[in-house]
């Protein structure tokens, strides 16, 4: 294998029409004899940058020594132990940034693709029922507010350690964004219900259409449970706060990929002049769902450059290669629409690079008398997420930007038995950061029950 450790072994994808024209994933996945021979890259380094690189600190080496023997469902046992939804981060986590952008190979070559084996090893678990059989029953209850990744995560941690466990959420799946935001073609939803079934066998339950503040209460919740874990994400979409963006075919990428997913389609899409505001991966998923409904013509407009694209580089590929456009350094600054209300152009203006800003990214600035105009049907607004935290009714747990406040390190509140975790408290961050909220808080919330000895339920 010496001479093969340098170049990692390539993923088959999806091609032609089918990919354009469906939302089948488009990834296809290793074969085992690919993961045994991507697996047997590594260099098992005594000290592993790969965990290092990893903000859940996973077990790499570890699962990738088991793989590489051939031992896949060991492999996936491994991975589990620390990482809640292995198959949904083989498919969606940042690893070009994180444990692969870490790996010592790249020095010399190409990163042992670590996503495409936990991708495989997780599916393996999955399909063969795999889940961890929950330890004594501890006769503690406790109410997990979000069905995203960080409540999943704690839940999963949680029952493993046989706390009873309900998950509350106000859609209809759980997921949160994992289901509701991200599409098929890069994270199938089949995925996801695996792993939900996985925690249902592990003994968790989910309670759908429960919206806290509205269904029911924070102070009921405490009341029932004996702790409370609140990951209620950051739900809300981000306005560009310019003129005409009320016009009609003016649509966030929430709203947007939320009906594509769950009702097939978007009215209004096939044939049209589609811009997609933004440049990161949710921007890439619009870009990229506009393609597969029948868009006439797809662009993404971003108001930096493609070196400063928050995007993963392998979305930005795929976007291209299903045809999308791209015009970088230019700015919205106005919506413009007919006089019966419908969106006929966006006004951008050129900009350039200035001094970095406080996030360490050139700053853009606009270029004086350099407006255009760019004619488009469809106007997809993805710049980002906002939290919601007021929901829990409880002002003093609430910072002004609308995030939980909650200690970073262990997710703890001002309230007596309440913990918080992912964008709630972060703001929009990583899948595998809200999976270590999620973690890091079942750890915290099992030392505060065991300090407290008989559980509520008990009590009265």
């Amino acid at each position: 294998m010496e001479g093969d450790r340098w170049a990692k072994t390539p993923m088959e994808e999806l091609a032609g029409d089918r990919r354009t024209r469906s939302f089948d994933e488009v990834a296809l996945g290793y074969t085992e004899s690919e993961v045994l021979a991507e697996a047997q890259r590594c260099l098992n380094c005594l000290h592993p940058l790969c965990v290092d690189g990893c903000p859940n600190g996973n077990p790499i080496p570890a699962f990738i020594a088991a793989a590489a023997e051939g031992r896949i469902l060991d492999a996936a046992r491994i991975d589990y132990e620390n990482n809640p939804l292995p198959s949904c981060s083989g498919r969606v986590c940042a690893w070009e940034r994180q444990c692969e952008g870490a790996c010592v190979l790249n020095v010399c070559g190409e990163g042992v693709r670590i996503g495409a084996i936990e991708r495989y090893i997780a599916d393996a678990a999955l399909s063969a029922g795999f889940a961890f059989a929950p330890a004594e029953d501890l006769d503690w209850r406790v109410a997990v507010v979000g069905a995203g990744p960080a409540g999943l995560s704690c839940a999963d941690f949680l029952s493993r350690r046989g706390v009873a466990v309900a998950v509350l959420d106000a859609a209809d799946q759980p997921g949160g964004l994992l289901a509701d935001g991200i599409p098929e073609f890069v994270l199938p939803a089949s995925r996801i219900q695996a792993e939900v079934a996985r925690l249902r066998r592990q003994g968790v339950a989910f309670l759908p259409r429960v919206r806290l503040g509205a269904d029911i209460s924070l102070q009921r919740l405490r009341e029932e449970f004996d702790a409370v874990f609140v990951a209620v994400g950051a739900g809300r979409a981000r306005a560009l706060g310019v003129p005409g963006e009320d016009a009609a075919g003016v649509v966030s990428a929430q709203r947007f990929l939320h009906e594509a997913k769950v009702s097939g389609g978007v009215p209004g899409v096939a044939g049209a002049r589609v811009v997609v505001i933004g440049a990161g991966n949710t921007a890439m998923d619009a870009a990229r769902t506009a393609v597969r409904l029948g868009a006439g013509d797809v662009r993404i407009l971003y108001r930096r450059s493609e070196a400063e694209s928050p995007s993963r580089p392998v979305e930005i590929a795929h976007a291209r290669a299903e045809g999308v456009e791209f015009e970088y350094l230019v700015n919205p600054l106005a919506f413009l629409a007919d006089d019966a209300g419908a969106l006929t152009a966006v006004r951008l203006q050129r900009m350039r690079l200035g001094a970095p800003d406080r996030g360490g990214r050139p700053r853009p600035e606009p270029i004086p008398g350099s407006e255009l105009d760019q004619p488009c049907d469809l106007a997809v607004l993805a710049v980002g997420y906002e939290v919601e935290g007021a929901a829990i009714a409880a002002p003093e747990a609430v910072r002004p930007d609308g995030r939980l406040a909650a200690d970073a390190g262990d997710g703890r509140m001002e309230l007596e038995g309440v913990f918080a975790g992912g964008d709630a408290v972060r703001g929009p961050a990583t899948v595998v950061e809200a999976f270590r909220d999620g973690r890091v808080a079942a750890d915290a919330i099992l030392r505060y029950l065991a300090t407290r000895g008989t559980s509520t339920q008990a009590a009265n």
